[in-house]
């Protein structure tokens, strides 16, 4: 599908152009209040229809991930990020442990998580830290959820011990540009910046929820970030980007991180948030790996909560790129695949992996859980 302006459409696949064209006749006829009137009712229409398509997509995806459930956890390998993916995707669409219908199956993959789970939570070989994270910020946005009061206690205490283990995982060495974030894995000796985004999202679930985080550990993982972040220098097209590496080139998966990780906390200047918005909205979604579900993650709440620094403008066009792709892309059984580009271990975690994180990226506006307001 083409991007050239003559073809944009919305969300919705009406398009914009028409809207324009019948605009400019009611203008032409001298009809100035009939056209302003005629193109905020296509405003409202298109967004209603925009956010009813969305919700379609989600119930067909939901769906599909409470059917390939099995004896709480989901997945083919890493069965803890898939499994905490989809308790999140549940509890971003306002589906808790105490629906009547779908509740039970939330709190069995819960009660999955806790029993199977290793120390820490490290549930995989391949992203140990990544496995940790989400297990974490599973257990933040479940605090207070669960219908019985022991529950919530369970529930309250193991959250806390998933703390003091991710903040012990933390480097404290000095030199923000390759030190302060969190390691992939015991293997690695470098600091990864979507796995330091990860935790960030964590400490500040967590801090939501009335747990004690250090602000010295915050800060240190957000200097980490923003060292990353290219603010100056000749190349206009690099500026506002984040690297993957302190001294190398601005990709996206990085930028998205490093946006949403700032928006998290109010950290960084107007500056920074604009310049970073600005690179993604010069290098929209497209469907190709190896980070494409986690890139977007992050780049449409990043994108959605600094949204007053332009007035929407980079979030809006950036979303809707993105809610036309997956749209594309759903399968019949309310599924979503990986795109190309994708390593084998991304793969091997299955469609409950992808189809939650498209869950969790087209309710990005609605606020039903913390780390969303």
């Amino acid at each position: 599908m083409t991007d050239r302006p003559e073809f944009a459409q919305s969300a919705t696949g009406f398009p914009t152009n028409r809207r324009k064209r019948a605009a400019s006749t009611l203008l032409r006829r001298g009809s100035i209040a009939w056209a302003v009137l005629w193109l905020a009712a296509c405003a409202c229409r298109v967004q209603a229809d925009d956010i009813q398509l969305r919700r379609e997509m989600i119930a067909k995806a939901q769906q599909y991930l409470f059917s390939i459930q099995k004896d709480g956890a989901m997945g083919d390998s890493r069965k803890v990020t898939v499994t905490a993916a989809f308790v999140l995707a549940s509890l971003s669409s306002g589906c808790l442990p105490s629906d009547p219908e779908r509740g039970v199956a939330i709190r069995a993959a819960c009660d999955w998580i806790l029993a199977n789970g290793a120390t820490g939570f490290l549930g995989g070989q391949e992203e140990p830290a990544a496995d940790h994270a989400l297990a974490c910020l599973m257990l933040a946005e479940l605090i207070g959820t669960p219908p019985q009061p022991d529950e919530r206690m369970r529930l309250y205490t193991r959250a806390e011990l998933a703390l003091d283990y991710a903040l012990r995982l933390q480097d404290k060495a000095v030199g923000a540009d390759y030190h302060g974030g969190w390691r992939r894995n015991d293997q690695t000796r470098v600091n990864d910046r979507m796995v330091t985004a990860w935790y960030l999202m964590v400490l500040r679930s967590m801090g939501l929820r009335g747990l004690t985080v250090p602000q010295a550990s915050t800060d240190r993982a957000i200097e980490f970030v923003r060292a990353s972040q290219k603010l100056g220098g000749d190349k206009p097209d690099e500026l506002g980007g984040f690297s993957v590496d302190a001294s190398g080139l601005p990709v996206a998966s990085a930028t998205a991180a490093g946006l949403c990780s700032l928006s998290l906390f109010d950290a960084g200047s107007e500056k920074a948030i604009a310049a970073a918005s600005e690179w993604l909205s010069r290098h929209p979604p497209r469907w190709h790996g190896p980070n494409f579900f986690e890139t977007n993650f992050f780049a449409a709440r990043g994108l959605y909560r600094t949204r007053q620094v332009d007035g929407g403008r980079a979030f809006g066009g950036y979303f809707a790129r993105l809610v036309r792709i997956l749209r594309e892309r759903q399968d019949a059984d309310g599924s979503f695949s990986f795109p190309p580009g994708h390593g084998a271990p991304i793969l091997a975690m299955g469609r409950g992996y992808s189809t939650a994180m498209a869950v969790l990226i087209l309710n990005v506006d609605r606020g039903m859980i913390p780390m969303d307001k």
